[in-house]
């Protein structure tokens, strides 16, 4: 509409709304209807070639740590792997069927720096909440890693209990505001914030301070300490800033939030 030899020829103001000069039915919108189409159709044929391309190369390039991950979470419990391959046969079964079997719903798998051990830490998920696979399921599972990780690959799986979280907060609050009231959203706020870290993500107490400070009536958040203890230690680590879960995943402790009226004189 803004080409002026087309505006000559068909008697129309460059720039001028197409919907005023041509009907739904005439053979411009037709034709401009059929050409945006076979365009948007060759624009989705191309992507889709390129997702597929670039899943194969990455099938090809040397397995890295993101491989096994991959790999891990497309592991089934009680099925077996197609002949000479790393994939099953999930002909004829539905989504619902090939979800349940897939137990691992959380994995990821870091190369240590100082060791060659490549360290997958799993967890599966049981009411919506991260748990670890029964004994027969990480059986499995080892079995599993075993047939398809490269030939020289020393792996550690990790698969255990939550390590728990503990902390102890000062909260300085409205005073014009209940205190028990806000002190059940304060711990709300801090069992949320752990328990939704993504898997093996790191735990800062300036994350966790930053979370308590937008619970309404919180004016002041001293945090006194955090500690974590994992499942297989029975020492309690007190957190120094930051700290990445043994398993991969928090449980909420013994969480001490101590209320102080906030006083606006000092």
């Amino acid at each position: 509409m803004r080409n002026k030899q087309a505006a000559e020829r068909y008697g129309f103001e460059p720039g001028a709304e197409f919907g005023d000069m041509f009907g739904a039915a005439s053979v411009e919108n037709i034709l401009l209807y059929v050409w945006a189409v076979c365009a948007w159709t060759v624009e989705q044929l191309v992507a889709l070639h390129k997702m597929e391309v670039t899943a194969e190369l990455e099938g090809l390039i040397a397995h890295r740590p993101k491989w096994y991950r991959d790999k891990v979470l497309q592991f089934m419990e009680g099925k077996e792997l197609e002949a000479d391959s790393d994939t099953y046969e999930t002909e004829g079964m539905s989504e619902s069927d090939v979800s349940a079997a897939r137990v691992v719903k959380h994995a990821v798998a870091t190369e240590s720096r100082d060791a060659s051990l490549l360290t997958i830490k799993v967890a599966g998920e049981s009411g919506g909440e991260r748990r670890p696979l029964t004994a027969e399921q990480e059986r499995q599972l080892k079995a599993y890693i075993s047939e398809i990780k490269d030939a020289g690959v020393r792996v550690s799986l990790v698969n255990m209990e939550a390590d728990t979280f503990g902390c102890t907060v000062d909260v300085y609050y409205n005073a014009m505001l209940e205190p028990g009231a806000v002190q059940t959203a304060c711990v709300q706020a801090i069992c949320d914030y752990i328990e939704n870290l993504p898997f093996n993500g790191e735990y800062t107490n300036m994350a966790l301070v930053d979370r308590i400070q937008e619970v309404e009536g919180v004016k002041i958040v001293e945090l006194r300490g955090s500690s974590a203890q994992a499942a297989n230690e029975s020492t309690t680590t007190q957190i120094d800033a930051r700290l990445t879960p043994a398993a991969g995943y928090f449980r909420p402790g013994t969480i001490t939030v101590n209320m102080k009226a906030y006083d606006e004189q000092g």
